[in-house]
């Protein structure tokens, strides 16, 4: 808005909002990398048209911020009428540019009402930057510093064997898995998971990474293949902070396939305590085979169980009147049907934007400083931080 004196001719006047010239598309164009964060995706856009951020970004409307340029352009976050004028420069569909950048999703679009807006928030919700691969970026003809929007502070490529984290310090680079192709195999067993059950395939794997989580912040609980895998990546494995989620992602997903099973059975309203005992035992077994303490690393998981405890089958005299209700509610038969979310993962306000951590049911965290009773201790520290 333009400042006016008092002592002006326009003083005392009604002031008209300038309006705003119509978007045009841009000469050059960049490809598009699936999940790649908004800022991103924006900042090579105006590198290939020789544009400077602190020019390309107002090109997208007002700035929420009275300082009006991008602390951060990586961070970048659109609201609808920004959008269809990013559409309308970049010669793209809405829809095709929401399917490939997550933040331009409906959820996470800025609410700001009116005319083109954008913010940079740095503390977003259920979003952290990843790095991309350089071998992705180089087959897109890009930079290797172009950022992922993802919802832990790591991804996999399963493409070409990289393990992505938020590291940006210099000559840190992504780390090849090579050396550990378990765990290559362990990301693609969990989006296996993950597509065939759904939202509950997701729950079940944050509660086993919570669980692995925990044995990690605990020595004396650290399999000793974790031990091999960090010898095994050199000079990467020195950082243990980095890639501790690495180290312990294939016993981790294992362990999400044996939740989930029993979280399928307990929806079904079918596990009896004679089950409850034989699938904690087939868990044992997994414990002795990773060299894992077995009774202190059982107490984790009965502490999951505790948070899913059986249903109890409907009573005989109301099985009429509830048999519809109760058959809308289970999951259908099959290992592979899509798992519901079901309590205590019915928080909803968890549901349309949330981290890894953030989906578990558990309290550990990577880093924690573990007390007796197994809760994080007040004032602890732990590995976290948004970018």
């Amino acid at each position: 808005m333009t400042v006016v004196r008092a002592g002006s001719a326009a003083a005392g006047r009604p002031q008209r909002k300038r309006p705003w010239r119509p978007a045009q598309r841009l000469a050059l164009s960049v490809r598009l990398i699936g999940g790649e964060s908004t800022g991103s995706y924006t900042r090579r856009l105006a590198d290939a048209n020789g544009i400077p951020d602190q020019e390309f970004w107002p090109m997208f409307g007002t700035p929420l911020r009275k300082a009006g340029v991008p602390g951060d352009p990586r961070y970048g976050y659109l609201n609808t009428a920004a959008l269809d004028r990013l559409a309308v420069m970049t010669g793209r569909s809405v829809g095709e540019l929401q399917s490939a950048l997550p933040n331009l999703r409906a959820n996470r679009l800025l609410t700001a009402a009116g005319g083109p807006a954008w913010d940079w928030p740095w503390d977003t919700p259920g979003c952290f930057l990843v790095r991309v691969c350089e071998m992705c970026a180089r087959i897109k003809g890009t930079a290797w510093n172009s950022y992922l929007a993802a919802d832990a502070t790591w991804q996999v490529c399963a493409a070409h064997g990289r393990w992505l984290d938020n590291r940006r310090e210099p000559g840190t680079a992504a780390i090849r898995l090579s050396a550990v192709p378990e765990v290559a195999d362990a990301h693609r067993l969990r989006v296996l998971l993950e597509r065939r059950l759904g939202a509950g395939g997701q729950a079940m794997f944050a509660d086993a990474y919570a669980i692995a989580s925990c044995w990690w912040n605990i020595p004396v609980l650290n399999a000793p293949v974790w031990r091999t895998r960090r010898r095994a990546l050199g000079r990467a494995g020195r950082d243990e902070l980095r890639i501790a989620p690495l180290v312990f992602s294939p016993e981790a997903v294992r362990l999400a396939y044996r939740l989930a099973a029993r979280e399928r059975q307990r929806q079904r309203r079918t596990l009896t305590e004679d089950a409850d005992r034989a699938w904690l035992e087939e868990v044992a077994g997994l414990l002795e085979q990773w060299r894992i303490p077995v009774v202190e690393g059982l107490a984790m998981v009965e502490a999951w169980m505790v948070r899913h405890p059986p249903l109890r089958p409907v009573p005989a005299g109301r099985a009429a009147s509830k048999k519809a209700v109760v058959e809308a509610e289970r999951p259908r038969r099959g290992r592979y049907r899509h798992l519901p979310l079901h309590a205590p993962h019915t928080d909803p306000a968890l549901e349309v934007d949330t981290t890894l951590a953030d989906r578990s049911c558990l309290p550990w965290r990577l880093g924690d400083l573990i007390t007796t009773e197994l809760f994080p201790a007040p004032g602890g520290w732990r590995l976290g931080g948004r970018a």
